[in-house]
């Protein structure tokens, strides 16, 4: 069984996550670049499988993002800016998900 990893539908454009991998015992950071649509196979790296599976992407809070992730049946969490008292709503949701062949 292979498995692969790819941008949600919610996403449209090329994105550039932050990631890390481990190389011979050493943990380092780099960036991919994601087309959408696009599949790309996930390897042994479990650093860098965990580290794709914690990438959240957050917006500001708004109707049509909302209504636009729940028609794609996004999982999202709403949350308030802890710098501002909680006057800003924000939306998070994972950026990337893991497809099992």
């Amino acid at each position: 069984m292979s498995k692969y990893f790819k941008l949600i539908r919610a996403i449209d454009t090329i994105t550039t996550l932050n990631v890390a991998s481990q190389k011979e015992g050493v943990t380092t950071y780099s960036h991919v670049r994601l087309k959408p649509g696009e599949k790309y196979e996930l390897g042994d790296d479990k650093v860098f499988n965990q580290s794709l599976q914690n990438i959240q992407i957050e917006r500001p809070y708004s109707q049509q993002l909302v209504k636009e992730l729940m028609s794609l049946g996004v999982e999202y969490t709403e949350s308030a800016c802890k710098s501002c008292g909680g006057r800003i709503k924000k939306i998070s949701y994972a950026a990337v998900e893991i497809i099992e062949e």
